[in-house]
């Protein structure tokens, strides 16, 4: 048997624990101390120190395994933000990049291809924050940004555009809020992950 030691993170008692039982699909359920009755979560919220095995490399691989995949469940377990993302962009690719910054921590991130879609899940969602690119099948996306101020507030609205001379009317409309990020490489990325947070006032 494989045992590891841990210690309540709130009164310090030492706690022992099957290694084998914590590595199983139930590894992500609260340890219970029986002193103070806290619950914690081995590998998360405490560290744990191989005590007894077989073998002592062995322990030491499963203890980095456990603690690894714990650590994820509870990744995968941590409530999202409910806030909701609209990406309107021709671009598949960068349609997914974009989706990829706001997937793991906001609950709805919705990614459209068309203008006619853009519109169709600004009324149904009724977004938190819109990321739209200038250059759109069948529609401009300074047209789109028009009708879509009907829905959406210019503050939670994010051009993300490589093409920045189209920009000028917008701002030239007494659109203030509107932010505008030329889309680059990977620093325009965390620049419009970060702005978009703070748009959805999210630290």
């Amino acid at each position: 048997m494989s045992l590891v030691e841990t210690n309540c993170p709130k009164c310090a008692k030492k706690i022992y624990l099957d290694l084998e039982e914590i590595i199983s699909e139930s590894s992500s359920r609260p340890i219970k101390c029986s002193q103070c009755g806290n619950e914690f979560i081995f590998g998360f919220d405490a560290d744990a120190t191989p005590v007894l095995d077989d073998v002592e490399n062995s322990t030491k691989k499963k203890t980095k395994l456990v603690k690894k995949v714990v650590v994820k469940k509870v990744k995968k377990q941590k409530p999202k933000v409910q806030k909701k993302v609209l990406v309107i962009e021709d671009s598949r690719i960068t349609r997914e990049q974009i989706g990829d910054l706001f997937e793991e921590e906001i609950a709805e991130v919705v990614k459209v291809e068309k203008a006619e879609e853009g519109f169709n899940s600004i009324k149904e969602k009724k977004p938190d924050l819109l990321i739209v690119d200038l250059v759109l099948p069948e529609l401009s996306g300074t047209d789109f940004i028009n009708t879509a101020l009907k829905y959406v507030e210019p503050k939670k609205i994010i051009i993300f555009t490589a093409t920045m001379g189209m920009h000028s009317d917008i701002f030239e409309s007494g659109m203030e809020g509107i932010t505008l990020i030329q889309k680059g490489g990977a620093e325009s990325y965390e620049e419009l992950r970060e702005k978009g947070f703070q748009v959805l006032d999210i630290k």
